[in-house]
């Protein structure tokens, strides 16, 4: 159960999204507020100073990506973690959500408890607690992160019975895989958690665009942490 006093400020034009997230985020004790414009939610974080926002990208008038970049230059909400809400496994709203200042995103349509995860992961600041009761397929001894790296969780359903596509992408410059965690699914499915000590955004979306390239594969969601924060 969440600390109830933790406030999730939902930015979306679609009322029945707006009420699917606030009824599942309040099922795990979460007080919430909704705005139905992008203008909204910029005044509502302002006003009310959120602990997370989850902002949906395509909104007409002010899209996501100026709600993030405005609250990201405004020192009264910039520390604020923000979570992309996007439509599509599209490298570019993904990137482009992680340049603007965003701590991660979530693909539609959602998996809850996936998103209940990345909500709870992001809000703790400890995010490999979440995984210490389960043993890992690849852990790498503890090490010194490089000055500036972060390390991103990301989150995918892929074909269960063969390697995971995180081995290949993480060979991409730039990127160490330092734990994969794998949960069989239906019908020969399985959920894929990879931590990626990633050098930059820059890295980072090399391996994206790997994940992105195999038709059986679909993001479910990411976030990113300051590594120097960690503890493997």
């Amino acid at each position: 159960m969440s600390d109830e006093s933790k406030t999730i400020l939902i930015v979306d034009d679609d009322e029945d999204i707006r009420q699917f997230l606030g009824d599942l985020l309040a099922s795990e004790g979460y007080l919430s507020r909704e705005a139905a414009s992008g203008r909204e939610g910029v005044e509502a974080a302002l006003q009310s100073k959120p602990d997370l926002i989850l902002l949906d990208i395509m909104m007409p008038g002010m899209d996501g990506y100026e709600v993030c970049e405005r609250l990201k230059a405004d020192s009264a909400t910039r520390d604020i973690p923000i979570v992309m809400v996007t439509v599509r496994n599209d490298i570019a709203d993904i990137s482009r959500s992680l340049v603007t200042g965003a701590s991660g995103f979530v693909v539609k349509p959602f998996d809850p408890e996936c998103l209940l995860k990345t909500v709870g992961m992001i809000l703790s600041g400890q995010p490999f607690e979440a995984y210490r009761q389960t043993t890992p397929l690849v852990l790498l001894p503890p090490c010194q992160p490089p000055a500036g790296a972060q390390v991103a969780f990301l989150d995918i359903m892929e074909p269960g019975g063969c390697k995971s596509v995180m081995h290949a992408a993480t060979r991409a410059p730039g990127n160490t895989l330092v734990a994969l965690w794998q949960f069989p699914q239906d019908e020969g499915v399985v959920q894929t958690t990879g931590a990626i000590l990633t050098e930059s955004n820059r890295a980072f979306d090399a391996v994206l665009e790997i994940v992105t390239g195999r038709p059986t594969v679909k993001i479910l969601a990411c976030q990113i942490h300051k590594s120097t924060a960690l503890v493997f």
